[in-house]
């Protein structure tokens, strides 16, 4: 029969690991047969090392359970109790440093043992409060609350990113060589033997996404390099937006397309094309000797059934061409964007207030305004041309390809026939 000790942190932080130094002290000195620790949220029910602990107590291996406090063994209420019990059924004599022996033997110890374990859930409760409260905070103020990304580190002030002295140099001449190698991550690494503070080809791309390399400040990650909002111009850049625009076309087309193997063609409509009915990115049906695209999503209501590609390219390049002659023609639109309007219009009432507290709230609104209005865009050049549909005409299948996915940003496909077209122009 072991007396085991158990000891636990939430996070392995300095201030963590020191407190779980403190834990191992105090229970050191009850000498006891083992010592497990965890290192994760009290919350969680599935701890290594406490599972592995209620597996022993099952197996009528323990004789003793030894901890500090109560919230040490766990943070749920329901799950403290139901360790109590286990004990208590086991004969195990759980005894903690703080809170004496827990136990459920009489109505007494069953009140105290449940009211600890309220009170810890109850301050679990109060930190996640706090720490989403700081978090809140520090947005507001444009804080970063991130760790930095390779290249940048924190400013003495800790308010702001400030490029790396070291690392900083060492991240711009890889994304040098990325660029010189078009952005094919598998192709830069084999030819690149300096070290990397990257490690893994997934770890590169998330880095070369994120928003902090072109001076921005990301919070709230929704996945694949996109955030719920962004300030820009906190910080000098490593990566400028029109080498992002590049490298977020070539990673997303070879994600899209086949991966690593990038010596396949890509075809015009890869990675364009959704599914009005159920919002799944339609894909090439393999072996078709007119080559079309379907939903291959089994619960769609119009599952297997294939569009030609060729039905949906008349239709991109309708719509690229007459959207391109407008916009020469000056008949775009320039209706603002209902968030931008409103945001616009919320400067202009705290501008009217010339309260000097309000100065820092105004340039957070101006910068979540630039944000909004940035919006892709095409080459001039480019513009002037597609705006004849006679000029599609002298375009190979590749060269089409190219021009489609430079224009093109979504296509919605409708019962077999393109419902809606974004286009980048």
């Amino acid at each position: 029969m072991l007396r085991i000790a158990y000891s636990r942190v939430s996070t392995g932080s300095g201030e963590q690991l020191a407190a779980l130094d403190t834990q191992r002290s105090r229970l050191r000195a009850l000498e006891p047969d083992l010592h497990l620790e965890d290192v994760e949220s009290g919350l969680s029910t599935t701890r290594p090392q406490y599972t592995h602990l209620k597996r022993l107590i099952g197996r009528a291996q323990v004789a003793e359970v030894l901890a500090t406090r109560l919230d040490r063994l766990g943070r749920d209420a329901t799950e403290s109790d139901a360790f109590v019990r286990l004990c208590d059924r086991h004969g195990v004599t759980c005894r903690t440093l703080d809170d004496g022996i827990l136990t459920m033997a009489t109505p007494e110890d069953l009140l105290l043992t449940r009211l600890r374990g309220s009170l810890s859930e109850g301050e679990s409760m109060k930190i996640s409060l706090r720490v989403q409260k700081a978090i809140n905070e520090g947005r507001l103020m444009g804080k970063p609350m991130r760790k930095p990304a390779w290249g940048y580190r924190l400013a003495p002030d800790r308010l702001k990113l400030e490029i790396d002295p070291v690392h900083g140099p060492a991240a711009l001449n890889w994304i040098a060589h990325l660029r010189a190698c078009d952005w094919q991550i598998n192709t830069a690494l084999r030819s690149y033997h300096d070290p990397l503070g990257v490690s893994t080809r997934m770890g590169i791309r998330v880095w070369l996404l994120n928003p902090t390399l072109r001076g921005g400040i990301p919070y709230g990650k929704i996945g694949n390099g996109r955030h719920e909002r962004v300030l820009w111009d906190q910080h000098p850049p490593l990566l400028s937006h029109a080498d992002y625009e590049a490298a977020a076309a070539t990673l997303e087309r070879n994600r899209l397309l086949w991966g690593n193997n990038v010596r396949r063609p890509l075809r015009a409509l890869t990675g364009l094309c959704v599914c009005q009915h159920c919002g799944t990115r339609m894909r090439y049906v393999p072996r078709r000797v007119t080559p079309s695209l379907a939903c291959l999503q089994p619960s769609c209501e119009r599952p297997y059934r294939g569009t030609h590609e060729t039905a949906i390219l008349l239709a991109v390049i309708a719509a690229i061409s007459q959207r391109a002659a407008a916009k020469l023609a000056g008949l775009v639109s320039t209706e603002e964007d209902p968030e931008a309007a409103l945001v616009r219009s919320q400067i202009a009432a705290l501008k009217r207030l010339r309260d000097p507290e309000t100065a820092d709230l105004i340039k957070r609104k101006e910068l979540r305004l630039q944000a909004l209005l940035e919006q892709p865009s095409a080459d001039p050049d480019l513009e002037r041309k597609v705006a004849d549909p006679r000029w599609f005409d002298l375009l190979s299948y590749s060269e089409l390809t190219v021009v489609v996915h430079q224009l093109v940003q979504e296509i919605r496909v409708a019962n077999g026939e393109p419902a809606a077209i974004a286009l980048k122009l």
